[in-house]
């Protein structure tokens, strides 16, 4: 066998075991996650909810986020949007869908300080005017089945939580979300996986802005929206903040009774997940280097080198080489390897499988993405979201983030 051959078969192995790893992760992951429907067998959880949905030019969204809230079968809530320097006609809509429900009411907010972002002034906003004993945080982008809230409080107060998170099931209606969405969202579980988020010993804090339940005495005891006021992702800040405070914290799999039409344009996904990437990596240049490295070299060089192994191998065998028949059958083995995997991914985010296939090819933009979220980092580039933009400055490296992130030390 060649240099070539030894190297592409050597290549093959890998992507065989990395394989086998990966889907026994997600097996293991799996069984430490709590899902919603345990809420379902616990006692209801007493108490008003005041629920609170910042709502930034929202008109695609509005009319679902509404009808959601008053199909729940929790009863004893108020939903107060905040409409935060909406310019369309978020609350025309609002208003149409409400239908008079003295449970829903709104508030315009038209200004945010200069220390503040957008996303938590308007929920600063919110709480102020709520006058529940819970407090849910939730976007107007989130479809909650009818049961979703009184499941997720039963179980916020049988475990005394002071945050529970819920992860959702991201939507997949247009061709860009079945492409990229699956990609985007295992670089983010890969940084913080789920099931290290509820273990007790070396948690690795997570919660998730599109459903944030605090207790209301604890959300004040920490200092609410305003001690994480300048975060582009408040939820992340919650997490690590609260978690080093010793608070109790909670992250549940509702992907069956959650879901999330985050982005209606490619465009406007980009943006999204560049600022997710960014702030999940801790604005740290060389955590996005090394997620667009690693991703780039299991979901592009490993699936490319099987491929590649598979064609030499095939047409090696067809001249007489027994060794590259060899070669063939680790290329092939590879391949139903990964896609494998791929497919487990994809069945785990409820993702539409016939779209697996284009994994290499969605993988290449995600990497894109990070590296381009690396560029901004690095060179001052502003960042818009929510109708105000923001200039990061890169965070330096530190050996024990480096290690957490290879290890998980």
């Amino acid at each position: 066998m060649t240099t070539v051959g030894l190297i592409l078969g050597t290549l093959c192995v890998i992507a065989i075991l990395a394989a086998v790893v990966i889907i026994a992760r997600i097996a293991l992951a799996g069984s430490g996650i709590p899902r919603v429907r345990d809420g379902d067998k616990l006692p209801p959880a007493p108490g008003l909810l005041s629920i609170v949905i910042p709502a930034h030019n929202e008109a695609r969204v509005i009319e679902a986020s509404v009808r959601g809230l008053r199909a729940q079968t929790r009863r004893n809530f108020e939903a107060i949007y905040v409409l935060d320097r909406c310019t369309d006609r978020t609350r025309d809509l609002l208003v149409a869908a409400a239908e008079g429900d003295p449970r829903i009411r709104y508030i315009e907010n038209t200004s945010c300080p200069p220390d503040w972002a957008g996303k938590c002034n308007a929920c600063r906003v919110g709480a102020e005017a709520a006058t529940g004993e819970w407090l849910l945080f939730t976007d107007a982008d989130c479809r909650l089945a009818p049961d979703m809230i009184d499941a997720m409080l039963a179980i916020a107060h049988a475990r005394k939580t002071a945050l529970l998170s819920a992860i959702g099931r991201l939507t997949f209606q247009h061709r860009f979300e079945r492409i990229l969405q699956p990609v985007a969202a295992t670089v983010l579980i890969r940084i913080f996986p789920l099931d290290k988020a509820n273990r007790e010993r070396k948690r690795w804090p997570f919660a998730n802005g599109q459903f944030l339940l605090f207790r209301r005495d604890d959300y004040v005891a920490f200092g609410g929206h305003e001690s994480v006021k300048d975060a582009l992702l408040e939820d992340l800040a919650f997490a690590w903040r609260m978690n080093a405070r010793g608070f109790n914290l909670g992250m549940v799999d509702a992907t069956r009774r959650m879901e999330v039409a985050m982005y209606d344009s490619a465009k406007a996904m980009r943006s999204g997940w560049t600022r997710i990437f960014i702030e999940s990596c801790g604005r740290a240049l060389w955590r996005l280097n090394y997620a667009a490295f690693e991703l780039f070299v299991m979901s592009v060089v490993l699936p490319g080198s099987a491929l590649l192994a598979l064609a030499l191998g095939t047409i090696g065998s067809l001249r007489g080489d027994d060794h590259a028949v060899t070669l063939a059958a680790l290329g092939g083995g590879a391949l139903v390897a990964i896609f494998t995997a791929v497919g487990v991914i994809h069945q785990r985010q409820r993702a539409p499988l016939a779209w697996s296939f284009a994994h290499p090819v969605a993988a290449a933009y995600v990497i894109y993405w990070l590296l381009d979220g690396s560029r901004m980092l690095r060179n001052g580039v502003p960042i818009r979201w929510g109708g105000k933009e923001y200039v990061l400055a890169p965070m330096p490296a530190s050996r024990r983030g480096l290690l957490a992130l290879l290890f998980g030390w």
